[in-house]
């Protein structure tokens, strides 16, 4: 609430980018308001899109974060079974990420009013900017949704333009989470629409070419099919539990029976996001990657994640594992993949990783790993600032859309259920997920051509288009398991909360954790995320009142979210 409400004296502070980005691409983009006394609507579809980089990009708060909550508790990330490991970052970061939503929502609307005063003509021209930046927007309220249910959305973000504190605390109230996924679906339907039907100005398509900076660069194909894409993502998610299941099953219905209507991302050219820029940090997310992950337990690989990938248990990839693991890991100096085993304690993993370490120093191998860790030429070399300048934001990706698509037609959601369209779309889906991460890897500007980490302990294999397909056809079953857990590892460490989103609604992969006995208040993996301080402080009356209407216990953290499973995890001790 504080943010929500202290937005007042930013007045139309877009942004203060002209001192945080120094590449001139980026500043052309935006209006610095002390020197103008005008808005654009377009500066500020710019400002909305900055103000949401943090979170919908791979940034160092962003990361670490994710990786410490959505991460561990998805099975993306390793779990070292170290004491208060399901209460994740510290509610800080909680708070920081509740925080800059609203920052983005402000800015959003800031565009909307802005819009709203412009003439019929200027309006037609600006259109397009209401409509994505909307649909940006509610990209990142699917997100809080998905973290706390109930959240501020249609009262909020105004205090900067009515300077009315009081009033603020009356119109920000919590909006229930069901009408908001259901908002969400009508304006991405609507949007999807004037898409189809033509209804975006040539005027204001120019614009967009000018103020847009994500890997779209203005195409109006690629925007469009990017928010079909993000109703299917939404749809899907509400499709399986809850009160939206018939919304969620038309809206897929739609979609996929108007392919022409309704086009999807289907490439790897078309996955949607920003591409990385080294000229300013704000943009440079192979460094800020690296920095989340030289030397830190975000970084470590996981059982549920080798096991998804067909790895044997003495960690030796075999003929049936799958073609993403040395894209995806870098191994032991025995060309070995090894997690930890949640069987054991924190000092018995560790202590096994020092034994090992010290074997490896005595063979004169001064600098290596036992466990395996997220891929070192992929993302974040071995130093803190040695990142892969190549590595881009990502938001949707055409592997999950196929694997999207694969969920429904073997469900049958919306959708006559076909096996054999099912089997089609996996096949697909797998193929370019392997695609993906090869390409992550091979264009990558730490990649070093037949090493398979960065040290170079295991001769990389490339596979061929052919042996990619081969595999999925090889692990194709059709069963819920069998497409959920290649959604969630195609999600893995680019979009942890979108893997534990799966987890959580399908409960696949059934993910092993270990019960924290040193901390009694989060013993085992949370249901959602608690209200955050600035919230109880500041916006006390409204959040209390959602507290009592929606938490079954005390903290928040084990009140179930109605698309989602109660238990989506297994405890094995």
């Amino acid at each position: 609430m504080k943010k929500i409400l202290s937005l007042a004296f930013a007045g139309l502070a877009i942004l203060s980018l002209t001192t945080a980005c120094s590449d001139s691409s980026f500043d052309s983009k935006y209006a610095d308001p002390s020197k103008t006394s005008t808005v654009g609507v377009p500066q500020v579809f710019t400002g909305i899109l900055y103000k949401g980089n943090t979170w919908m990009n791979p940034v160092y708060f962003r990361y670490y974060t994710q990786s410490s909550t959505s991460g561990v508790f998805s099975g993306v990330i390793g779990n070292s079974n170290g004491r208060g490991r399901f209460r994740g970052a510290s509610e800080g970061y909680f708070n920081t990420r509740w925080k800059n939503f609203y920052d983005m929502l402000t800015q959003y609307r800031l565009l909307e009013n802005t819009y709203n005063n412009l003439s019929d003509s200027e309006k037609d021209a600006n259109k397009v900017f209401l409509l994505l930046g909307r649909s940006v927007i509610e990209a990142q309220l699917h997100e809080m949704l998905s973290l706390w249910g109930d959240v501020p959305f249609n009262g909020a973000g105004y205090l900067w333009l009515t300077s009315d504190y009081n009033g603020a605390k009356t119109t920000d109230v919590y909006d229930d989470d069901v009408v908001l996924y259901k908002q969400i679906l009508t304006d991405l339907k609507e949007v999807g629409d004037n898409f189809a039907a033509g209804n975006i100005s040539s005027i204001g398509l120019t614009s967009l070419a000018r103020q847009d900076y994500t890997l779209a660069k203005g195409k109006a194909t690629m925007w469009q099919k990017y928010v079909n894409s993000l109703r299917l993502r939404i749809a899907l998610h509400l499709a399986t539990n809850g009160d939206l299941v018939s919304d969620a099953k038309t809206a897929i219905g739609e979609i996929l029976n108007n392919p022409e209507k309704y086009p999807l991302i289907d490439s790897n050219d078309e996955n949607m996001g920003v591409a990385a820029d080294t000229q300013t940090d704000d943009f440079n997310y192979g460094k800020s990657m690296a920095q989340a992950l030289a030397g830190r337990g975000e970084a470590a690989g996981s059982q549920a994640m080798l096991t998804a990938m067909n790895v044997p248990a003495n960690g030796t990839p075999d003929a049936n594992t799958d073609p993403r693991l040395p894209f995806v890991y870098d191994c032991n100096p025995d060309g070995q993949y090894i997690a930890y085993d949640v069987n054991l304690t924190n000092s018995e993993i560790s202590d096994i990783a020092d034994r090992k370490n010290q074997e490896y120093i005595a063979r004169g191998i001064s600098s290596s790993n036992y466990y395996c860790v997220i891929d070192s030429q992929a993302v974040a070399g071995w130093a803190t600032y040695q990142g892969n300048a190549n590595l881009n934001g990502i938001w949707i990706s055409a592997a999950e859309v196929a694997l999207s698509k694969a969920e429904a037609y073997l469900n049958g959601y919306g959708v006559t259920a076909s096996q054999a369209k099912a089997k089609a779309a996996f096949i697909d889906g797998v193929v370019k997920s392997i695609e993906y991460y090869k390409k992550l890897k091979v264009n990558s500007s730490l990649y070093k051509a037949n090493n398979d980490s960065y040290k170079g302990y295991r001769e990389l294999v490339i596979p061929t288009e052919e042996e990619e397909r081969v595999y999925a056809e090889n692990i194709w079953e059709p069963t819920e398991e069998c497409v959920a857990t290649q959604l969630w590892l195609n999600f893995g460490f680019m979009n942890e909360l979108e893997a534990w989103n799966v987890n959580r609604r399908t409960g696949y992969p059934l993910v092993n954790f270990s019960r924290d006995t040193q901390a009694s208040d989060y013993p085992t993996p949370p249901n959602r995320l608690p209200y955050t301080s600035d919230e109880l402080t500041y916006n006390s009356a409204n959040v209390q009142e959602a507290i009592s209407k929606n938490y079954e216990e005390s903290t928040g953290y084990y009140t179930n979210l109605f698309w989602a499973k109660k238990t989506y995890y297994n405890i094995v001790r």
